[in-house]
């Protein structure tokens, strides 16, 4: 079901939206991605499917079907639009050839749900986090897993690399931000919020804010970590100088109960951010003045709240995924 009907969308707003279609009416749409050509939008279900549709006509291609539960995350490989790994309930990562439409490789290691999953860029190595606490690392050629970290003390809701590919950055439910050097797999520094300084990486335990941090997502340039806590609040992070740069607050708490994805926009004249929300549509952020800029979705209060958003071509295009399993396109202006 392809709706191609006008959404409403704030005066100014820098995106103008091209459609909506739902993937499944019964799931909650958990995760959705580009593929690395634009050719393919991927989603992920709790429904334990994975499918895939021409992102000209958002019409189904295929389903990907081999996991026994619900689907946490999905990423292509950044080298190869026909390969894409997705992460489950289940407690396997599958490696699937969407051409074939076949699982080509199931990677095990972790003992309980797995989260959240990333693909190194060049795609070589995978590194994936679990409600388990822990991150492991993989090499995705012979599925073996290369390291296994004790990470936090909560499950581990989100992780990124850097551009580099030498620094994952982690985030889990126990308020903690972690830089682990890929190589080595040491803690290189562990970043708190602390309502005093602002964010620090000495922070004293007795003014540590510790709401559990959903989501994080480092900066194209490397330099910077967008962290979204459940406090609803988004904080660009110097994370060098271990310091809160930016912090992103809108009259409704962004998300205080879902981890609802973020990414960078940079095709724009000035940077953005689009971030997921539970009651307000995608959020568009500019980066320097911290004022919304655009609000995609219906903009009533009581949408469903919109797990997780996706861009391509450094952002000319957008995708939104909500819990109510509609898929929403929205095209830069």
């Amino acid at each position: 079901m392809v709706d191609i009907s006008e959404e409403k969308s704030v005066d100014g707003c820098p995106y103008k939206f091209k459609a909506k279609f739902l993937p499944s009416s019964s799931s909650s749409t958990n995760s959705i991605r580009f593929s690395p050509d634009g050719r393919i939008i991927a989603t992920c279900s709790s429904d334990g499917i994975v499918r895939i549709y021409d992102a000209d006509t958002y019409k189904l291609q295929t389903e990907l079907k081999g996991h026994t539960r619900g689907v946490s995350s999905i990423e292509f490989s950044p080298i190869d639009s026909n390969i894409l790994v997705s992460c489950s309930d289940d407690l396997t990562i599958r490696l699937w050839s969407i051409k074939k439409s076949k699982c080509i490789r199931i990677l095990q290691k972790h003992t309980y749900h797995i989260t959240t999953i990333k693909f190194s860029s060049k795609g070589n190595v995978l590194v994936s986090g679990s409600a388990d606490e822990t991150i492991t690392i993989w090499d995705i050629t012979t599925g073996k897993p290369l390291k296994t970290l004790a990470a936090h003390s909560d499950p581990v809701s989100s992780i990124s690399l850097t551009p580099d590919n030498s620094i994952i950055v982690s985030a889990s439910y126990d308020g903690l931000m972690r830089l682990f050097d890929t190589e080595s797999g040491q803690c290189l520094k562990t970043l708190t919020y602390n309502s005093s300084s602002h964010g620090t990486a000495t922070a004293s335990t007795n003014d540590v804010v510790n709401f559990p941090i959903s989501n994080v997502e480092c900066s194209p340039n490397g330099k910077f970590i967008l962290s979204s806590s459940l406090d609803g609040t988004l904080r660009l992070w110097n994370y060098m100088d271990n310091k809160v740069v930016k912090t992103y607050v809108d009259t409704i708490p962004v998300s205080e109960n879902y981890n609802c994805g973020a990414k960078f926009i940079t095709k724009s004249k000035s940077s953005m951010i689009a971030s997921g929300s539970e009651k307000s549509g995608v959020l568009i952020w500019d980066v320097q003045s911290k004022k919304i800029v655009g609000r995609l979705g219906d903009g009533e209060t009581e949408s469903s709240p919109v797990l997780d958003v996706d861009v391509y071509d450094e952002g000319r295009l957008l995708v939104s995924c909500s819990k109510d399993g509609w898929v929403r396109v929205w095209e830069l202006s």
